[in-house]
């Protein structure tokens, strides 16, 4: 009898403090998915304020390697209706005016054709648009994931297709000095 009640006691012993590791395992899922959930809330509030940066730190050229971009800065600001745009081109140019202007640029230019595509379920945004340059029309289409790690695709009219890899981030303001 004490050998029975001694398993049943010890059992209860080895039992216990495996329910309290697998609950502390369903909290810190829990808690993964509410950093989650948050995060993507913050960036969904990003894009739809429409005051946001876009900082490349790769470059994927058409049929070519990937390229890093942490010397070659370059920029995509998105502001209320307008953007802007100083990104670095690498690949084939079809129609660049003689010298060329060498990366892709478009300056304080109006959104056009702007679409905003949200899937709760996979916690991205879809965001795309045209700008036009001084020689050119791009298409871009950016695709953020719930952290606003970033992927965009630009088309030109003018250049083949290249992809930039980044973050984004709210725009910082300047403060005038008097």
């Amino acid at each position: 009898m004490k050998a029975i009640f001694g398993m049943i006691v010890l059992s209860a012993l080895l039992v216990l403090p495996m329910e309290n590791a697998v609950g502390q395992k369903k909290d810190k899922k829990k808690s993964k998915k509410e950093k989650k959930l948050e995060q993507f809330a913050e960036t969904k509030k990003l894009i739809d304020s429409k005051d946001f940066i876009f900082v490349p730190d790769r470059a994927f050229p058409q049929g070519g390697r990937s390229i890093d971009l942490t010397t070659n800065y370059g920029f995509i600001k998105i502001m209320g209706s307008e953007t802007e745009g100083d990104m670095p081109f690498f690949g084939r140019g079809y129609t660049v005016p003689y010298g060329g202007d060498g990366g892709i640029k478009f300056d304080k230019t109006e959104l056009l054709n702007e679409k905003i595509e949200i899937n709760e379920k996979k916690m991205r945004i879809s965001y795309s648009f045209e700008a036009r340059g001084e020689n050119d029309t791009f298409r871009i289409s950016m695709d953020f994931s719930y952290n606003g790690n970033a992927s965009v695709n630009v088309i030109s009219n003018n250049r083949s297709h290249i992809s930039y890899n980044g973050d984004i981030s709210k725009i910082e303001k300047k403060e005038d000095k008097e």
